[in-house]
Parts: C-alpha cells; sequence; structure tokens
C-alpha cells in the first residue's frame, strides 16, 4: 500500500513538473543573418517578437490559484517559469537587437508598427491552435505542423 500511494506521489510531482517552461530561448545571432535580405529580417524580427509577446500573454495568465500551488506544492515549478520568461524575453531582445543592426546596415526601412501587428496575429492564431489541441479537435502531430508552418511563413 504505501509503495502505491509513493508511486502515485512521484507521478503528480513529475506531473506538475512537467509543463513548468515552455518558450523558446533563441540565439542572438544565427549563421546566415547578415546574408538575409530586408523582409528576410522583418521575418525574424517578427519571430523573436512573438516569442516576447507569448511570455507577457503568459504572465498575465498566472493565476491566484498558480501562486497558491506553487507556495504550497512547487515553489521550484514558478521558478522555474519566471527563470523561462526572464531568459526567452532577453534572448528575444538580443536577437532584434542584432536583427535591427543588420537592417540599418542594409538601409531597409525600420516599420516596427506591422511587426507588433503581424506577431499579435500570431500570437492569437497559436492560441487558436493550441486550443484546438486542447479540445481535441486536432492530433499533437497536426497541432506541431501547423505551429511550424505559421511561425516559419
Amino acid at each position: 500500500m504505501k509503495n502505491i500511494i509513493s508511486l502515485m506521489l512521484i507521478g503528480v510531482i513529475l506531473n506538475a513538473c512537467a509543463g513548468s517552461a515552455s518558450h523558446e530561448v533563441v540565439s542572438a545571432n544565427r549563421a546566415g543573418d547578415a546574408n538575409l535580405d530586408c523582409r528576410a529580417l522583418d521575418a525574424e524580427i517578427v519571430r523573436a517578437q512573438v516569442i516576447i509577446d507569448g511570455v507577457n500573454q503568459d504572465k498575465q495568465g498566472i493565476s491566484g490559484a498558480d501562486w497558491v500551488d506553487g507556495i504550497l506544492w512547487f515553489p521550484f515549478n514558478l521558478i522555474a517559469k519566471n527563470q523561462n520568461y526572464k531568459n526567452a524575453t532577453q534572448a528575444a531582445d538580443r536577437r532584434i537587437g542584432v536583427l535591427q543592426g543588420y537592417k540599418s546596415k542594409k538601409g531597409c526601412d525600420s516599420n516596427t508598427t506591422e511587426i507588433k501587428a503581424k506577431s499579435a496575429s500570431i500570437v492569437q492564431e497559436l492560441n487558436d491552435l493550441n486550443a484546438m489541441y486542447k479540445a481535441g479537435d486536432i492530433t499533437k502531430d497536426e497541432f506541431e505542423a501547423a505551429k511550424r508552418d505559421l511561425l516559419n511563413n
């Protein structure tokens, strides 16, 4: 009986820890960045801005119940989540700075309003895809493929 209870407790702990941090931490520099044209640089900036927007949206989504659960049961889960938020945001900011530098060197126009609008649209589409996946309307493979297509176009 004790073994069953112990296994159940370990399962609960592992399950609670599994999804603590999920935002991509991007590298500021990637091979080939200097060879990108203005349009490709804008697309990369949008991808980085999507990460920042997603982090900000998730930060707003932390409820009182999440905090209570984190304090009582898994404080390290909240710490990991907050560290991931910080790392992902800082990395995306650095990437945007590097890409803006390339845009400046190439004499590209800087249209931040259009970039913000595109990233907000992508974040909304990602949320819709996630909701469809959670509702069982699409499979995990379909979700991943749609997400990849959305972020690469």
